[in-house]
């Protein structure tokens, strides 16, 4: 099947690049089933929200699968009909209510009721002749560090994003992970200078992470934060890995670090109840994870710089860490930059 033929189909499908690859993968479920799991224990490649309680944690069976493999350098971009995006007009109302979820989540952490909370928002963009291949092209060409995908179901929707985060890289018997949280826009050749309230967010998200580890761990390695690059925006990252007894351990710390500090909060069952209070829509697969899963080797990635496609309309899901320090104004042009950091790729 040709791949403008295939996007346009309605099966089940998902079509991504692994970090650092120029690999394509194409992937299709044989039938249009809604297969729902509640654990991460069959092979398969899995789509999985950001509260597990709302929306169904779907797999595409391993055996359910057909499977393509292709370089995305081997296709040109389809230039005859451009793309044109008209995101609909912030009015100072959603600029306000952001305001003030920010200031919310500040004043609960001022009262100790929380060590960290992540705050986002949606963004419609209209637009005309839109290409999900197209885009989600051009996305794997900006972000070759990024894993980026392309994922359908006719019962679910369409979702598409490059996102830098990785939840859990397993290759028996070794876990790898990363602690990515703080935000700067990168605007010329001179070094990222962090502040004090990046550098505390991201210390919250490693020290969450080491502590979940511990717990299933035969040993621990804990890199040095280090800074890393997404296009126009620089993370503090650490890796760590971590050695567990079998694919069991893995499903089961899975589900605990889902999800972390750096797209929740901490505490982490206060902080989604306070999500769940302040904001004012629902996240559904922003901030959840996705991947593939097999009994020797698997890959998770953290739903960041996502969005919706829907017939007419993208929502574009956006949003940031709020410590104590934050300021209201800084969290708000934090979350326009990163949009429109992610349209200039996709128009």
């Amino acid at each position: 099947m040709f791949l403008k033929d295939f996007v346009a189909s309605d099966q089940p499908y998902v079509i991504f690049k692994k970090p650092g690859s120029g690999q394509l993968h194409i992937w299709q479920q044989i039938d249009d089933q809604l297969h729902r799991t509640e654990d991460i224990n069959k092979a398969g490649f899995y789509f999985v929200p950001f509260n597990l309680s709302k929306h169904p944690l779907v797999i595409f069976p391993e055996n359910q699968l057909k499977k393509e493999q292709y370089f995305s350098r081997d296709f040109d971009l389809d230039r005859q009909q451009p793309t044109h995006l008209k995101p609909v007009k912030l009015e100072e109302t959603v600029r306000q209510n952001h305001l003030n979820q920010v200031q919310k989540a500040i004043d609960l952490i001022a009262q100790k009721e929380l060590d960290k909370i992540v705050i986002s928002r949606k963004q419609s963009i209209n637009f005309e002749n839109f290409n999900p291949f197209n885009a989600v092209l051009k996305l794997m060409r900006a972000y070759d560090q990024s894993f980026v995908y392309l994922w359908h179901h006719p019962k679910i929707g369409s979702w598409m994003g490059a996102t830098p985060e990785l939840l859990a890289g397993y290759q028996k018997p070794f876990l790898k992970t990363m602690a990515l949280a703080g935000t700067l826009p990168v605007n010329s050749d001179e070094p990222v200078a962090w502040h004090i309230k990046e550098i505390k967010e991201q210390q919250i998200v490693t020290d969450y992470i080491i502590s979940q580890l511990e717990k299933e761990a035969k040993s621990l390695k804990i890199g040095q934060p280090e800074t890393v690059y997404q296009g126009q925006l620089a993370h503090i990252k650490t890796s760590i890995e971590a050695e567990i007894p079998d694919a069991q351990a893995l499903s089961k710390l899975i589900l605990k670090l889902h999800p972390t500090p750096a797209v929740c909060g901490l505490p982490q069952e206060k902080a989604k109840h306070f999500i769940n209070q302040i904001e004012t829509y629902d996240r559904e697969y922003y901030t959840g994870f996705l991947g593939y899963h097999s009994q020797n080797r698997s890959n998770f990635y953290v739903n960041l710089r996502s969005m919706k496609l829907l017939a007419h309309q993208l929502e574009l899901f956006i949003g940031g860490g709020i410590v104590a320090g934050s300021n209201p104004n800084q969290e708000w042009e934090e979350t326009l930059i990163k949009s429109e950091v992610l349209l200039s790729i996709i128009k």
